[in-house]
């Protein structure tokens, strides 16, 4: 399995789906900070996306979202979809974890 940097998950620099023998599960963690006024229609949008759970917000907007993807590329463009969505302030990666799946 290919080692990535956090760096290069955060600026965007990984282009391609990694190729890999077995398959893996990601896991990562955002901090998305949208403006209160919309924090209603920013819920409802992220709960329609894949691998999305909500886990906390504030009434400042703040919330604590899980992405569960199959790669880290999918998170690179889950991260750049909440980003892009109407009310959206900020995202910010708080952690990220990748592991190969368990065989039976």
């Amino acid at each position: 399995m290919q080692s990535r940097s956090r760096r290069e998950l955060i600026t965007g620099r990984i282009t391609a789906a990694p190729q890999s023998a077995g398959a893996s599960s990601h896991l990562a963690s955002l901090v998305v900070h949208a403006r209160p006024d919309e924090l209603g229609a920013v819920r409802a949008a992220l709960t329609e996306m894949r691998g999305v759970e909500i886990h906390a917000e504030s009434a400042a907007g703040k919330m604590v979202i899980t992405l569960e993807t199959a790669n880290d590329h999918e998170i690179v463009e889950s991260m750049g979809a909440i980003g892009e969505l109407p009310g959206v302030l900020s995202t910010a990666l708080v952690y990220q974890h990748s592991a190969p799946h368990e065989r039976s």
